[in-house]
């Protein structure tokens, strides 16, 4: 019996596909003090795409977008609607810790 990945466990595979993305973008430069090329980089966005369309993301905004979502419900807000009219300093700064 298989059960649908929570938003949560969608989200975190996410950023685990963008935080590998990410790594292998970062090695990539660092193979060469030349620029890459296009056909250097569109294998690793294709796949970082393929990972996330595997979650139900439909682009990398609407990752982005749930990834903050996610952030903001780990504080105890709802959505960004809520945040902006309850956070204090405190809320603030501990979103800037969380993962993007």
């Amino acid at each position: 019996m298989t059960t649908e990945a929570s938003f949560k466990d969608k989200v975190e595979l996410g950023r685990r596909a963008v935080s590998d993305y990410r790594a292998a973008h970062a090695q990539l430069h660092a193979q060469s003090r030349q620029p890459q090329t296009h056909h250097e980089h569109t294998p690793l966005l294709r796949k970082l795409e393929s990972d996330l369309k595997e979650q139900d993301f439909g682009s990398l905004d609407e990752f982005f977008s749930a990834s903050e979502e996610l952030n903001l419900n780990e504080l105890g807000f709802r959505d960004k609607a809520d945040f902006t009219a309850r956070a204090a300093e405190s809320d603030r700064e501990a979103l800037e810790t969380k993962w993007r």
